[in-house]
């Protein structure tokens, strides 16, 4: 049931965000993140059996990343509606017989923006969001481990990836007024969509964050500016749609630890996070903020 009437305008915006985020689990089936935003957008227009299969979809998701206590209170969601779902109720005794085996009756963390894999945090995944040494430091926009990432893909060599950092740099340390920052990405791939789509596939492979075409996406500027400038202009971060109670938002460089706690701690809404191409960043922030478009040095 509806909560409100939703306007027209309302509707066609959630029609859309449906739209994008089922072609996104079709290519990404246990992106669960997206189906997330995908159950509370069905719910919002009314859409109870296509909810329904998005949250046993997003239960099986849960299941495969590892997440067993995100996964057990999404099929305890399910029996409500259908309380004799023999593959729900099935899923169900194999997490608790897998907690069991470890010790376990429940995880500590229930939060949407991670990836529960038991792994070390020396094992390089990005996807944790509570990153530490958040402070706001301009100078710590994540490039280097991006750098280093890049060399080690042998996507560039390191003379390119060194000469670009220290642009990008001098670039990103003397932005003033409603200036846009400069990507990493942008300046090695100089508008190569093949280069660029090679790193963006990199980084989704190693991140497992769902890639948002955002060229295509009408981005609504109120959502857009519920960030400060600094963080959107300055760290090239676009919110871009808002379902319930969770945020997505995009980025181009998922190493920018910094400016992802930052963003975190500026919103009161569960954070998804998005890979998006720089260019369309830059042009959908253009747009929000109605700046003439970059000429690029």
């Amino acid at each position: 049931m509806l909560e409100h009437t939703s306007s027209q305008e309302e509707r066609e915006q959630i029609a859309q965000t449906i739209e994008m985020f089922e072609a996104i689990t079709q290519t990404q089936p246990d992106d669960y993140q997206s189906l997330e935003i995908l159950k509370d957008a069905y719910a919002k227009i009314g859409r109870a059996d296509d909810g329904l299969k998005a949250s046993r979809r997003l239960a099986e998701a849960y299941f495969n990343a590892g997440s067993y206590t995100l996964a057990m209170q999404e099929c305890e969601e399910i029996l409500q509606k259908d309380p004799n779902a023999p593959e729900i109720l099935a899923m169900l005794g194999d997490i608790e017989t897998r907690l069991h085996a470890t010790g376990q009756t429940t995880t500590s963390d229930g939060s949407l923006i991670r990836v529960h894999n038991g792994a070390d945090a020396d094992d390089g995944a990005l996807i944790d969001i509570h990153a530490r040494g958040a402070g706001l430091n301009p100078a710590d926009r994540g490039d280097d481990q991006l750098a280093k990432f890049l060399v080690m893909q042998q996507l560039f060599s390191e003379e390119e990836v060194t000469a670009a950092v220290e642009t990008v740099r001098v670039l990103n340390n003397n932005l003033g007024g409603q200036a846009l920052a400069a990507s990493l990405i942008d300046k090695l791939c100089q508008q190569d969509t093949a280069k660029t789509d090679a790193v963006l596939s990199a980084l989704i492979d190693r991140t497992k964050f769902a890639f948002v075409p955002m060229e295509y996406y009408d981005v609504d500027r109120q959502i857009a500016r519920m960030l400060p400038e600094h963080l959107t202009l300055g760290r090239l971060f676009v919110p871009f749609d808002l379902i319930s109670r969770t945020i997505m938002v995009a980025c181009s460089n998922p190493f920018d630890a910094a400016g992802r706690e930052a963003v975190q701690q500026s919103l009161d809404y569960t954070v998804a996070w998005y890979l998006a191409r720089p260019s369309a960043i830059v042009k959908a922030l253009q747009d929000i903020y109605r700046l003439e478009s970059r000429t690029e040095a």
